[in-house]
């Protein structure tokens, strides 16, 4: 089990407290917000992000629904062929789609919400802290993280900078906890963003 899986997996009550509990500390470390707005931001938050699963019909998939994935995929079935195959084209085994979609439907969604949170932080404080550009401050971003969503995507970065499937979220992080951020920030400053290191590493064999 990866990293992601240890911090991300779970069910019922115990995982929403357990996600509550990893988010406001995320926060007071990370943001510097006190307890208690921490507290506010994440129980909103988690009400948010149940609420999208229910009415996008997402809340009550099964936990092992990457495996089942996996076998629709081989079966033929169309949406689920398309998911899987998009994954696989961009490097991604099926150990990174179980992994991903055997996830909880709320512990996916608060990854989402969490990185978005994060993400938008850096790009505020690269253009009121340091006066970058709208454009520059979203290249620091994308240096500074590796991005997710549809690689077809190409709305705000083409080429190897085009986003991530989701699918490989667990085995970057683990990657980049393996070998800590100084190693992996000096690797990503040879290439023009964190998503272009990672496919070329995709490509040597090395992640």
């Amino acid at each position: 089990m990866s990293v992601f899986s240890r911090l991300f997996g779970g069910r019922g009550g115990l995982l929403e407290r357990e996600l509550h509990r990893m988010y406001v500390e995320m926060l007071c470390g990370s943001l510097g917000l006190d307890r208690a707005e921490a507290e506010r931001e994440v129980s909103n938050a988690i009400a948010l992000c149940k609420e999208q699963g229910r009415a996008q019909g997402t809340s009550a998939l099964p936990l092992d629904y990457g495996d089942r994935l996996l076998v629709a995929a081989m079966l033929g079935e169309p949406k689920s062929k398309r998911i899987v195959e998009k994954a696989r084209n961009e490097g991604a085994t099926d150990d990174d789609v179980r992994e991903w979609w055997n996830l909880p439907d709320l512990s996916r969604r608060m990854v989402l919400w969490s990185e978005n949170l994060f993400r938008y932080a850096v790009f505020c404080d690269a253009k009121h802290q340091n006066g970058l550009s709208d454009q520059d401050a979203a290249a620091r971003v994308r240096a500074m993280f590796p991005m997710y969503g549809d690689p077809g995507d190409t709305k705000n970065a083409r080429g190897e900078d085009r986003p991530l499937p989701h699918e490989l979220r667990g085995r970057v992080d683990t990657y980049r906890q393996d070998r800590g951020a100084q190693f992996i920030a000096a690797q990503v400053a040879g290439f023009s963003s964190y998503n272009a290191f990672v496919r070329h590493a995709i490509r040597e064999g090395l992640l």
